[in-house]
């Protein structure tokens, strides 16, 4: 056999022992390249509606009961985030904004006659509603590591049947965190307003997450039913 030909058969089979190998270190770290594949492919895992709310007309109605907020318009600032939220992914076919829900309470409620949901929603021409009672919202926040924090009790009623739709007892827990704010930002009337309506619109969004599938996220979110 020439030269030539020996040149020939050692190149092809430095070429066949480097596939192989490729192929073997492939196999062994298979697991290590699927996955990021896969995650890019699918996207991040999601959580699912914690309920799917009925395809109906919908107010978001915000009762501050123990005057935990410092203004009204945060009611309205939650109530309208909910409602953006829930139109951007297509849950509900129409919502009636807060600010209508709290001007009608406003007028008709009274301290010795207070206006029941039921009236509220068919003034409003409302089919459901999705009722959210304030139970925190703290500037100073309630975790280990401080920050701003809220806390809101969601329940949804059908106004046509007057009828409980979800959840069947109690009402869920939903907490909201604000990351990354400086602290100084609250020693003055006007930082204290902007982290309040930014903290505000974070309990809507996180609110209307029980209502579709959503990306996971580490802080925060649902805490469960609360009777």
């Amino acid at each position: 056999m020439n030269r030539s030909r020996l040149e020939f058969f050692s190149m092809q089979c430095r070429g066949t022992a480097i596939f192989v190998m490729s192929a073997a270190v492939l196999l062994v770290a298979g697991c290590n390249y699927l996955l990021p594949a896969n995650y890019i492919i699918e996207g991040p895992p999601k959580a699912p509606a914690a309920f799917e709310l009925p395809s109906k007309r919908t107010v978001v109605i915000v009762d501050d009961k123990i005057n935990r907020m410092p203004r009204v318009a945060l009611r309205v600032g939650i109530g309208d985030s909910v409602g953006t939220h829930l139109l951007e992914n297509n849950v509900v076919p129409e919502t009636i904004t807060t600010r209508d829900a709290v001007a009608l309470i406003r007028r008709m409620d009274t301290a010795s006659k207070p206006i029941s949901i039921q009236r509220i929603c068919e003034s409003l021409g409302a089919e459901q509603v999705v009722y959210v009672e304030i139970d925190e919202f703290n500037l100073s926040g309630g975790r280990e590591e401080g920050g701003p924090e809220a806390v809101a009790l969601v329940k949804v009623l059908d106004i046509a049947n007057g009828s409980r739709l979800w959840p069947t007892a109690g009402s869920e827990a939903v907490q909201s965190f604000l990351q990354d704010i400086n602290p100084s930002l609250i020693t003055t009337s006007a930082g204290r307003r902007e982290v309040e309506d930014k903290l505000a619109e974070k309990l809507g969004e996180d609110i209307a997450k029980l209502f579709y599938a959503h990306e996971r996220r580490e802080l925060g979110g649902r805490l469960g039913v609360k009777k």
